[in-house]
């Protein structure tokens, strides 16, 4: 690797000069010790050390097999950390995408039984048309032959929208985190028994009652509630690696296929990392009275829209990372709904094989998608339900 200008160091700093040797035999790779590399990063070294696109190599682990991950240098910038300190980074992506896919987040409960529901018949009403099999102001009943107990939930068959009536379904369940219904039901079209309320698209964010319309079909397209984010930022097991984030959140069904995501990489490499700031716009259908956007701490990530050199609904999730830049060859960000083969990511375990890739940003124009990279190299967006695959982003500093 080149030096790109004259670097002097205190003489303490006897693992940096070690490190700069080796970069100059070209073998950093390697040899270099990650501690070494973080120390040059935190003074503030790095982009006269590396290049946007070097890659390091860094073991990782699902539990069955190791992978030798390349991750490419994708961006230098500084990060802020919890504390509030503003210190230099070096941001590394994962070239090829995850093994598996993991939701952004479930399909959550229609209803949350705050003081607990009788046996008995209950309905609730569509405010608005969704496709072919919601229709506005049609009144839906059921009945439980059990008690759901305080803090308990039901829950509507997935994707309803796109489910005929007939095959509709309420599951009852004790609580957010019970797996196993207390029953499952049919419903009928009618308005009979004790109201529960209206169950609409544009329902604001809510901790009580019926949950909005979209949310309950097809997840919740936050970022800071996400499985996701759960999943990439625990070293809890399978199992244990995700909690409800809101009253109405259901666990993905892949929580006990895989442990959780940090506890694939050795310690030497998670001790040179830190929580930064990473910064995500929320939806406009049921989060307009939250916020515009929302700041998290993360140690894994996926990238946005904006930081993989894509225009986005809303400027401000992260600076474009040059290495994305560099990689699809334009001059002017990537267009939504355009379609770009260089912005394919490929499966680390079939690395000719190009896949879905799931970004963090929210499409804004409803409760549910979020953006993607598309196998096709398509910028477009998809459901949260869906078990995309992901390439982790991390800063070193």
């Amino acid at each position: 690797m080149e030096v790109l200008k004259p670097i002097v160091l205190d003489e303490t700093l006897q693992h940096t000069n070690k490190l700069l040797a080796m970069m100059v035999e070209e073998h950093l790779e390697e040899t270099a010790n990650l501690h070494e590399i973080a120390e040059v990063v935190k003074k503030g070294l790095a982009q006269d050390v590396f290049s946007v696109g070097d890659q390091l190599i860094i073991p990782w682990s699902d539990g069955t097999t190791e992978y030798q991950v390349p991750m490419d240098i994708v961006h230098f910038g500084d990060v802020t950390l919890k504390d509030g300190e503003v210190v230099p980074g070096m941001w590394l992506q994962w070239h090829f995408c995850s093994p598996f896919g993991i939701p952004f987040d479930a399909n959550e409960a229609f209803y949350y039984a705050k003081d607990g529901l009788s046996a008995g018949t209950y309905y609730f009403t569509a405010k608005n048309s969704w496709g072919s099999n919601i229709v506005a102001n049609e009144s839906y009943s059921f009945t439980l032959a059990n008690p759901v107990p305080t803090g308990g939930q039901l829950v509507l068959t997935a994707g309803t929208v796109d489910t005929a009536f007939a095959n509709w379904r309420v599951y009852s369940y004790a609580s957010s985190t019970s797996n196993q219904a207390i029953e499952t039901v049919a419903l009928t079209k009618s308005a009979s028994g004790t109201y529960l309320g209206d169950w609409s698209s544009s329902t604001k964010y809510s901790d009580t009652g019926v949950n909005n319309m979209q949310r309950s079909n097809y997840g919740y397209n936050r970022w800071s509630q996400s499985s996701l984010r759960q999943f990439l930022n625990s070293n809890a097991d399978k199992g244990a690696w995700w909690n409800p984030q809101n009253v109405f959140d259901r666990a993905p069904s892949e929580l006990n296929s895989y442990r959780g995501f940090m506890t694939g990489f050795k310690e030497d490499f998670l001790s040179i990392l830190k929580p930064i700031k990473v910064t995500t716009a929320l939806n406009t259908v049921s989060d307009t009275e939250i916020a515009v956007s929302e700041d998290t701490y993360d140690t894994f990530f996926v990238p946005s829209l904006e930081q993989i050199y894509a225009n986005p609904q809303w400027r401000g999730e992260g600076e474009y990372w040059e290495y994305w830049k560099q990689k699809v060859g334009r001059t002017t960000p990537m267009d939504q709904y355009g379609t770009y083969p260089e912005a394919r990511t490929f499966a680390i375990n079939a690395k000719t094989s190009a896949q879905h890739v799931r970004l963090r940003s929210a499409y804004r124009n409803n409760a549910y998608s979020t953006w993607n990279v598309l196998s096709s190299g398509n910028i477009n967006y998809s459901n949260a339900t869906y078990a995309n695959r992901f390439a982790p982003a991390c800063v070193i500093c």
